[in-house]
């Protein structure tokens, strides 16, 4: 039940794959940063903004040591999942640790101004997937102009999991870490504000048909652990961005 679910620790959401995440209760906009463990290896997911950090930290502190950290994945290069970025090397260089940045090439260009030190890791450039060393696959699909023209979205071929960014984010100040049942009004509200159209939106969606999707961990948001396909279809259907402006005119 989440409502005894105790978000001031980690949040163990499958085997080895920890929500670490801020509850900000005058917020209606969650951050949901993720850290998976994997052997000797952990990798965070978007890990988030300068004022979620020491939460982020504290909960990250918990469960691995720094060096432990080999890439930090962020699906484009908004403040709210990058800013974080130089604070967490700097303590991972200073425990001996290294790590890269795993990104889309259009979005190096601008994470590179956080004053990003890691080497980069380009997704479009490394046949849109990463191999752990213990032969875990993550998969990126590219989802170009939802809502940034690097976008992408990481599916966990272990878990399941897609790790989706942005996409599958929502508004609500009732917020739950996992979707309740009016997640998705909640999830409409924001991609008919932040996608740029159903045309767009729907080739997204269309790239998620052939996968076997366990949960979506979004990066807003509530996590969906459940009725998937309910969720990938309404916003194949969405009218959103252009169409809503045009209607307002």
């Amino acid at each position: 039940m989440t409502e005894e679910m105790d978000t001031s620790k980690p949040v163990e959401i499958a085997d080895g794959i920890y929500w670490v995440g801020f509850n900000d209760k005058a917020a209606g906009f969650h951050c949901n940063p993720y850290l998976l463990i994997d052997g000797d290896q952990a990798i965070l997911f978007d890990p988030g903004s300068v004022p979620h950090f020491p939460v982020v930290l504290s909960k990250v502190c918990r469960l691995v040591e720094f060096k432990q950290i080999s890439h930090i994945i962020v699906t484009h290069q908004d403040p709210d999942l990058c800013a974080a970025i130089p604070r967490f090397e700097e303590l991972i260089f200073g425990t001996g640790g290294e790590c890269q940045v795993v990104a889309h090439s259009r979005a190096t260009v601008l994470i590179a101004h956080y004053g990003v030190r890691s080497d980069f890791f380009h997704v479009d450039q490394n046949d849109w997937k990463l191999t752990l060393r213990s032969g875990r696959e993550l998969k990126f699909i590219f989802t170009p102009y939802l809502h940034f023209p690097g976008a992408y979205m990481t599916y966990d071929t272990k878990s399941k999991i897609l790790f989706s960014g942005d996409l599958f984010g929502g508004f609500s100040f009732d917020w739950s870490l996992y979707a309740n049942d009016y997640y998705m009004e909640a999830m409409k509200a924001f991609h008919e504000n932040y996608m740029p159209s159903n045309q767009i939106l729907r080739s997204g969606m269309n790239k998620l048909d052939k996968l076997d999707i366990s949960m979506i961990a979004s990066q807003h948001g509530s996590i969906i652990n459940k009725d998937v396909r309910k969720y990938i279809d309404a916003l194949k259907n969405l009218d959103c961005g252009d169409y809503i402006y045009s209607q307002t005119e």
